[in-house]
């Protein structure tokens, strides 16, 4: 019998680590993809939107998000979370007629991206109590958002997700989050379109691409292992 060096054992052991790591995250993946059920829901959702022409412009993309925003928040005006451990699709949320932002964020996203724009999630954690960016990601009780990046004509626009408002500034250009953050951090003004009805946009904070939740339990299979898009969690790093 053929013996293994050393060396090759451990790259082998290293090789079927990673395997199973890979194989564990893709499981836990969150699925971003639309599904019959979502799209006959998010049309209607979408029943009191006025349709995007076919050649839209960076006004028409503007009107469009604050409709889809506004659609969400009069179907689903109640701000109770969707329990742990449930589903949070547009037809849950519907039914419901409740959701914190973690939930009502997740519908602004799949009716976006079924309308045809590019989306990303964000979760917002505040920094002003622990002054530490670590210390407010492993602690439960951070005053914490969810919102939604839409990619526009002219740049990343954030979508609140439970008030009517989107990131713009007096000249009624797209401010990202990664803008906002940077400002925030380094205390500089912001020249917002309409100040941000939230506070946690106005004190310091992290925020993370593609995280959904950090316990786990709003997507499937429901464990302890976070809640992670892995497409948009990349652009952490990128």
């Amino acid at each position: 019998m053929k013996k293994f060096s050393k060396k090759k054992l451990v790259l082998l052991s290293i090789s079927i680590v990673i395997f199973c790591v890979a194989v564990i995250l893709g499981y836990h993946a969150v699925d971003n993809s639309l599904t019959e059920e979502d799209i006959h829901y998010i049309q209607i959702y979408l029943s009191s939107v006025e349709s995007l022409p076919e050649d839209t412009s960076y006004r028409e993309e503007l009107d469009y998000f604050i409709s889809v925003q506004q659609s969400v928040l009069n179907i689903a005006p109640n701000n109770d979370e969707i329990p742990p451990g449930q589903k949070r699709e547009p037809k849950d949320l519907y039914e419901a007629k409740t959701g914190w932002s973690f939930d009502k964020s997740r519908v602004i996203e799949k009716i976006l991206r079924y309308s045809g724009f590019e989306t990303r999630h964000i979760s917002i954690y505040s920094t002003e109590k622990t002054g530490s960016v670590i210390k407010s990601l492993i602690t439960s009780e951070i005053s914490s958002h969810a919102v939604t990046e839409v990619l526009t004509k002219k740049g990343w626009l954030v979508v609140d997700s439970t008030a009517p408002w989107i990131s713009t500034d007096t000249d009624n250009q797209p401010l990202s989050i990664d803008h906002i953050h940077a400002c925030v951090k380094h205390a500089l003004p912001i020249d917002w379109n309409t100040e941000p009805p939230i506070e946690i946009y106005l004190e310091p904070f992290v925020f993370i691409y593609g995280l959904y939740s950090r316990h786990g339990k709003f997507y499937p299979p429901y464990n302890l292992i976070p809640d992670i898009h892995y497409g948009e969690f990349i652009q952490n790093v990128l």
